[in-house]
Order: structure tokens, then sequence, then C-alpha cells
């Protein structure tokens, strides 16, 4: 059965028009770039007074990266993000087959690596969505070459796969996402602390996976659930509806209450309305609004500075010190019921 499963099922790779696109693509901006350091070269050298034995001193700062925020892989896909996403941060790093749905972000340093999977590029919709539904022994497959083969383990049953991301979901500074094992799938409204790991599990909606936590191969938190900062969850793992775990190896602490519940739409909600106060960043004048601000001789007008001050405090105001303090709260009956649970 196997064997015939591997003749019928054939996964796309790069078509001809990708394989010259990819080609060319690298060409021009390899030749951009090297025009570009003459141009900075020369313009440094024009402007600079210093001079070692009669000729212009030779100063010059690349300030060129080759850092992408979006990897394409020519035969493991395209990064996909929806144009109304709320904000991708440029340190940030999606390589290969990603995608991320309206309204979601990814912030600084977080790193998405969908680089193992047979999808290449080029290929339809309908061939993607056909691949995405396809289990995991569909999705194997043997190459003749090594190189060109998707990593996986047929005997584990692990299979390279993409990462999919909903809508309203954010994922929070430095955190690791891959998908070796199988597809990482993230639902809408999720929240994803800092550092946290996904690697090839399912996170289902308006569910919190706390910072510096670790998904394994496997597992699945369900909706409306919690996984507390620094838990790890075991392979193959599923953490219940509404329940919330905590420690290493995670276990189930308790259920969640129904505010408890409600704090997470609240999360995500606020994190879409941060994601767009950075949107504009990387452009001139990056988020401030040059034009509003008044300026004198001595830099920004005092009262126009009060006046920002007092437009961001009354917009916090007591709700967010009131969050805090409850945040604080609930983090310490956690880090008490384990301390108990232990002992």
């Amino acid at each position: 059965i196997n064997q015939s499963i591997n003749q019928s099922i054939n996964m796309p790779g790069p078509t001809i028009l990708a394989r010259i696109q990819h080609t060319l693509g690298r060409a021009f901006r390899e030749t951009g770039q090297a025009i570009d350091r003459v141009a900075l070269r020369a313009k440094t050298q024009a402007l600079t007074d210093m001079r070692e034995g009669g000729d212009p001193a030779y100063i010059f700062n690349d300030h060129l990266s080759r850092h992408r925020t979006q990897m394409p892989l020519l035969k493991r896909g395209v990064p996909k993000v929806s144009p109304e996403i709320a904000y991708l941060a440029p340190c940030a790093s999606l390589i290969g087959t990603v995608h991320i749905g309206a309204k979601s972000s990814v912030f600084y340093g977080a790193i998405l690596r969908a680089d193992a999977c047979n999808m290449g590029c080029g290929r339809t919709e309908e061939e993607l969505e056909h691949w995405k539904s396809l289990s995991k022994q569909d999705r194997w497959r043997k190459d003749l070459k090594e190189s060109d083969a998707a990593q996986g383990d047929e005997s584990t049953g692990a299979v390279a796969g993409g990462i999919f991301i909903g809508e309203n979901t954010n994922i929070q500074d430095g955190c690791i996402i891959t998908s070796k094992a199988d597809h990482t799938m993230i639902g809408n409204g999720v929240t994803v602390g800092h550092c946290a790991q996904i690697h090839s599990a399912t996170v289902d909606d308006h569910s919190l996976i706390g910072m510096g936590a670790i998904l394994n191969p496997g597992s699945k938190v369900e909706s409306l659930s919690f996984v507390a900062a620094g838990a790890v969850v075991g392979k193959d793992q599923v953490v219940k509806s509404g329940e919330l775990w905590v420690g290493n190896p995670a276990r189930k602490l308790r259920d969640l209450s129904s505010d408890e519940k409600k704090q997470l739409f609240y999360q995500a909600e606020e994190y879409v309305k941060l994601a767009s106060t950075q949107s504009n960043v990387m452009q001139l004048g990056g988020t401030l609004d040059l034009s509003s601000r008044n300026h004198n001789s001595n830099g920004a007008d005092d009262a126009d500075d009060n006046r920002w001050t007092s437009s961001s405090t009354s917009s916090s105001g007591e709700n967010d010190g009131f969050q805090e303090d409850k945040e604080r709260k609930d983090y310490a009956e956690i880090r008490a019921a384990t301390v108990d649970k232990k002992q």
C-alpha cells in the first residue's frame, strides 16, 4: 500500500516559471546590491574632508543587510501574508510555506520555519489546499535525490509540513515555530507569548501560550485554554478546552473560570491594537505624526508633549493598571498552587 501511495502521490515541485523567476530575481538583487555599494563608496569619498597622502580617505559604512523578512524557498514554498496583517516586524523571519491571516502580527525576532516540506514555488491555490489537506502518510514522498527530499521519518510518522496561522493571532518577540514533523496549525485569536516554541503542534482558537512555553510535536491545545509560562507540553499530549496547564512536564492544574476565558479574548484584541500602532515603523517618519507636532528652536513644544502624555494616559487609564494587578495576582496564585502540588 505504501509503495502505491508513494507512486501515486507526487508532491508538487517548483514550476519552470518559478525556477526562471527565482534565478532572475537573485541576479537582479545581487546586481542591485553591487551598484548600491559602488554608489555609497563614491558618495562617501566625495563628502569626506579627510586626507591620507593627498587622496581622500576611504570611509565606507556598509548599511546593507541580506536579511529578508519573507524568504521563499524554490522547493519548499513561499510565505503568504494577508495584505490586512496587523504587523510583521522587519527583523522577523518567515521561511518557506508560512501562511498568516488578517489582523495577525509577528513581532521582533520571531522565527517561523517551514523549510523542510515538499511544496515548490509557483503552485496554484488549489494545489496548495489539496496538499495541506493530505494526511501525513499521503504527504510522504521518496525522492531519488536525498538533497531534494522533504525531511521526515516514515517509520515514526514524522512528515514535514507548513505553518498556518489564522486571524487576530499574535506571535510575540523571540518565538520559534517549526513544522518538521507535521503541519503547525494555529487558530484565530491566539496569543503566543515571548520566546515560546511550537513544533508541529496544533493550537485552537482563543488560547494563550505563555512566555517560554514549549509545545512538542503532535501536541494539541484546544480552544479557550491556557498553557502557563515555562510549561512543556509533551509529544502527542492534548490540553482540553478550558484548562490551565503548568509545569515541566506540563499537567492540568485546574479549569479556567468564565472571567479568565473572557481575558483570553481581551489579550488577543489588545495585541491587534498594539500591532496596528507599529505598522508604519519602517516608513519615513516611523509612527510619528510629524504634521501634528509643533517644534520651536529648542525642540518639541512643551504643551504638545503634555498633550501627547495626557492622551496616552487617558487612552490606557485605569484599565491597564487594573489589568497588570490582575495578571500579577493570577501569576502568584498559579505559582503558589504549583508549589503546593509539588510538596
